[in-house]
């Protein structure tokens, strides 16, 4: 359990009780456990079911936990930043993520709407004036731009085929634009540069290779092979790149929020808009349910509640996100970014120091992971909470092994809470203590009734949603990163010494000055 200085005395007698029992027990004193610990909503055209009872929590719990909320100010947090209030405080900016699929007042209000509105019929426009004859995109982004188009994408191929095939490339390694690149033609490529600063070294970098790339191909207008996605427009010109359209996003769109917004046109070129706009339907839907729906039926709020309990109360300090769903194989990764880009502080929003802040997110596909980590998640001593995540009818062409797959993710979930004893294993003697496991791992399942664009939106605005809450019971500002920029910047005063051989700055320790040296001596400088 946490040792968070701030615990209110309710939630850490609770805590202690939760501690003292198992999922075993609970089970076995309510009958009505699993259906009082269940909600399920519409969004994105199907059904959801979340199952909470495997969680190591109780509707006393909750109700906990939904009094804690209101005194830490979740819900007026919420209700400012669905108003666009500027919540980021250490940035000095409002945080409208959700207005960029919002339609009416309840999720955003029209003022937000109409600046949204401008960008949406450039892109709208853009979209239906790109050729038949580019039949490839590569999109060119790094984090956010390049791990939630890249996942959507991936997902809804799954559903449909692309009418234009999209590849993705990210990372400053030669080998990433190179893979990228490989069989395309340039006259039928056209490339996304997704970058909100329109400064991001590894996007630049790319795009100036795939410029080159054209033109070494014999392509006459590049601008007509070249996109931009920013909030930065004027500095598109001063890169240099020949950059032939610029759709912009609200500067007040994180990165890691930004899907919704123009970030996702190698989606909308993919699939069309239509398709692009489902997705934005279902995180609608579960944006109108985290901003309306009762405190105790908000599945939103509840998801985000249970992943602070676990993560600053019990003091689990990672969670699994284990989709049993090939097409949403990208989710873990895109998740890691959304919640410990956000939550990964040491401090709240006024510079206080924090007990706890964001669990480690990780994850794999089903049945891959059972084979891979799940031994651990069995048997070892740290508690992993599981997200669980699978949709019942099947995408591919074998119903029977689909079943298979649902019952492999039904039973793991049903392993992990329960266990087995030594006792109850049986067999060889010396092998029961082997064989058991303790059980008392808590997760969640959410089971969809089927995978559509919809459902993977509204996948994105719960965890979005859960995120935020977990943010605002820290106290902390879900919206900044300012953790990364130390990196960025030592990272250029290490590439002027591995160009110069000397030392950029005199702050350099040794093992840097040494890892320059023996770098610059090994690639022949």
């Amino acid at each position: 359990m946490s040792s968070a200085r701030s615990l209110p005395a309710p939630l850490a007698t609770l805590a202690e009780a939760m501690c003292a029992t198992t999922l075993r027990e609970l089970f076995a004193a309510d009958p009505q456990r699993a259906t009082n610990l269940s909600h399920q909503l519409t969004c994105g055209g199907t059904e959801l079911f979340v199952d909470f009872s495997k969680q190591s929590i109780t509707t006393a719990v909750l109700d906990a936990l939904i009094d804690e909320a209101n005194a830490r100010g979740v819900f007026v947090r919420r209700d400012a930043m669905l108003a666009g209030e500027p919540i980021n405080r250490t940035e000095n900016r409002a945080v409208t993520h959700v207005a960029m699929r919002a339609t009416d007042d309840r999720t955003a209000p029209a003022r937000l709407r109409a600046e949204v509105q401008t960008g949406e019929a450039t892109l709208r426009d853009f979209v239906a004036a790109v050729p038949s004859s580019i039949t490839h995109i590569v999109n060119l982004g790094i984090g956010g731009s390049d791990l939630g188009p890249a996942m959507v994408y991936d997902a809804i191929s799954a559903m449909q085929s692309p009418v234009r095939t999209v590849r993705f490339a990210a990372n400053i390694d030669p080998l990433d634009l190179d893979r990228a690149l490989d069989g395309l033609r340039p006259q039928h490529t056209m490339f996304v540069v997704c970058s909100k600063s329109f400064g991001t070294s590894e996007t630049l970098a790319n795009a100036r290779r795939a410029a080159e790339w054209l033109q070494r191909g014999g392509v006459s207008d590049l601008r007509a092979h070249l996109v931009a996605v920013t909030a930065q427009p004027e500095r598109v010109a001063s890169s240099g790149l020949p950059i032939g359209t610029v759709l912009t996003m609200p500067e007040s769109v994180g990165g890691r929020y930004s899907l919704a917004s123009a970030v996702g046109v190698s989606v909308a070129l993919a699939f069309g808009l239509p398709m692009f706009n489902a997705v934005r339907a279902g995180m609608r839907d579960v944006d109108l349910h985290f901003a309306t729906a009762p405190a105790h039926e908000n599945v939103a709020l509840l998801f985000g509640l249970v992943a602070w309990w676990n993560a600053a109360v019990l003091g689990h300090p990672t969670t699994a996100v284990l989709p049993y769903s090939r097409a949403l194989a990208l989710l873990p990764g895109y998740l890691a970014q959304l919640v410990m880009e956000s939550n990964g502080k040491w401090v709240d929003e006024n510079g206080q120091a924090l007990d706890s802040s964001s669990a480690v997110v990780w994850g794999g596909v089903g049945t891959n992971a059972q084979h891979a980590v799940f031994q651990a998640l069995h048997q070892g001593h740290q508690v992993v909470p599981c997200d669980f995540i699978a949709h019942s009818r099947a995408l591919g062409n074998a119903p029977a092994d689909h079943d298979a797959l649902i019952a492999n993710m039904i039973a793991q979930s049903q392993a992990l809470a329960f266990g087995v004893t030594a006792d109850e294993v049986g067999g060889e003697a010396r092998l029961r203590t082997h064989r058991a496991t303790p059980g008392n791992r808590p997760s969640t399942t959410l089971l969809f009734a089927q995978l559509t664009p919809g459902a993977v939106g509204a996948l994105v605005a719960l965890y979005e949603h859960s995120t935020f809450v977990q943010g605002a019971m820290w106290g902390l500002n879900s919206f900044d990163q300012w953790g990364v920029e130390l990196g960025k910047r030592l990272a250029g005063d290490v590439a002027a010494a591995l160009t110069t051989g000397g030392t950029a700055n005199a702050t350099h320790d040794a093992s840097t000055t040494q890892l320059v040296a023996m770098h610059r001596r090994w690639r022949g400088a």
